[in-house]
C-alpha cells in the first residue's frame, strides 16, 4: 500500500507524537488541524515518523496515510457521541458487570473514518511511517505496532484497524481486544504520551542521530488528577481509588508527565509539547475521557483555538510545517 511520507533530511528528523484521552483527542485534532490549514501543508508530508497511543492511534493512522486532520476532527465529532453515547446504569455496570462500551461500535467508527479498505490493511503493507502503543495482556508486556514504513520487513501483521483499537481498549470503559492468540488493553497504561517511545524506536533502529531529531507532541487537554493537599481520608477503598479518585487516570497522567519530562530533558529545544488545560469552569464539561457531548465538543474546540492562537507564531512550531 504507497502513501505519502516525510524524508528525512541530513539536520532534522521529525517525529509528530499523539496522546491518549479518549474524546478529549476532538482537541488533538482540530489543533492539527488549524496547524495544516493556515501553514498550508500536511502531517504525513513534514513528519517521518507519527506516534500515537489511543485515540491518538487512531489519529496518528489516519495522518499517516494521508488523511486531512480536518477529516479527522469532522470523524470525532460524528462519532464520538454514538461511542460514548450515556447508557441507563452505566455506572454500576461499569463498576460490577462489564465494561460500558462496544468495541463494534469503536470498530465501525474507525473503519468509517480511515476507509474500510485502509483499516483492514496489515501494517507490514503500509508504506507510512507509524508507530502505535498498547499493553500485551496476555504477557504483560508493552506492545509497540510498527508500519512497513518504518521497520520494512520487521513491521507488524497485525491489520491497522485491530491495532488501533488494541491501542484503545481503556480499561473500566472498553472490553480487550483479542488479536490473534493475544489479548491488548489501552497502551495509554504504557505511554499515553507515546514520546519517548518513538524517540528510542528511533535510536535503536538508527534511523537518525540524537541531534537531528525534533519531535512535536500534542495533549488532549485533560487536567492532571490529584488530590487537594490533606484530603480525607487518606486510606481509599478499591472503589474509592478507581472510580472516585481516578486511579488509572491518574497513573496515566503520571506517566505521561515522566516521558514528557524524559523526552524534554534528552532532545531540549528540539521538543515541543502543545497542550491547553482547562480552566476551572470548563473542567467539569471534559472531566471524563468518555463525555462526548455538544458541551464537550464546543469546550474541546475552544481550547484548541486557544492552544493555536497561542503558539502559531512560534518559530519552533512552525518549523515543523
Amino acid at each position: 500500500m504507497t502513501t505519502t511520507a516525510a524524508q528525512a533530511t541530513n539536520d532534522r528528523y521529525q517525529i509528530l507524537a499523539l496522546s491518549g484521552g479518549g474524546y478529549r483527542g476532538l482537541f488533538t485534532a482540530a489543533y492539527l488541524s488549524n496547524c495544516e490549514t493556515t501553514f498550508r501543508s500536511s502531517c504525513a508530508d513534514k513528519f517521518d515518523l507519527i506516534a500515537g497511543t489511543s485515540i491518538g492511534a487512531l489519529l496518528a493512522a489516519g495522518l499517516a496515510v494521508g488523511l486531512p486532520a480536518a477529516n479527522l476532527k469532522k470523524a470525532m465529532m460524528k462519532h464520538g457521541p454514538v461511542i460514548f453515547k450515556p447508557k441507563r446504569f452505566g455506572f454500576l455496570k461499569r463498576l460490577v458487570i462489564s465494561a460500558p462500551y462496544d468495541t463494534r461500535i469503536l470498530c465501525s467508527a474507525i473503519k468509517d473514518t480511515l476507509g474500510a479498505e485502509v483499516a483492514d490493511t496489515p501494517l507490514s503493507r503500509i508504506d507510512a511511517p507509524l508507530m502505535i502503543s498498547a499493553v500485551n495482556y496476555t504477557h504483560g508486556t508493552t506492545e509497540i505496532f510498527r508500519s512497513r514504513g518504518l521497520v520494512g520487513a520487521k513491521a507488524s501483521d497485525i491489520a491497522l484497524a485491530d491495532a488501533v483499537l488494541a491501542s484503545a481498549a481503556a480499561p473500566t470503559f472498553f472490553p480487550l481486544v483479542k488479536a490473534g492468540t493475544d489479548q491488548f488493553a489501552d497502551g495509554g497504561l504504557v505511554a499515553n504520551a507515546p514520546d519517548m517511545a518513538a524517540i528510542l524506536e528511533t535510536l535503536g533502529a538508527q534511523r537518525a542521530p540524537l541531534e537531528t531529531l525534533y519531535t512535536l507532541s500534542v495533549g488532549t487537554a485533560g487536567r492532571r488528577h490529584g488530590a487537594a493537599l490533606h484530603e480525607a481520608p487518606l486510606n481509599p477503598s478499591i472503589v474509592s481509588w478507581f472510580f472516585y479518585r481516578g486511579l488509572i487516570q491518574t497513573t496515566m497522567a503520571a506517566q505521561e508527565d515522566l516521558a514528557l519530562r524524559q523526552a524534554g530533558a534528552l532532545l531540549g529545544t528540539h521538543h515541543l509539547r502543545v497542550d491547553e488545560e482547562p480552566a476551572e469552569m470548563q473542567v467539569p464539561a471534559i472531566s471524563s475521557l468518555d463525555k462526548a457531548d455538544q458541551r464537550a465538543t464546543d469546550t474541546l474546540l475552544s481550547l484548541a483555538d486557544a492552544a493555536f492562537s497561542r503558539t502559531k507564531t512560534d518559530r519552533k512550531l512552525r518549523s515543523f510545517f
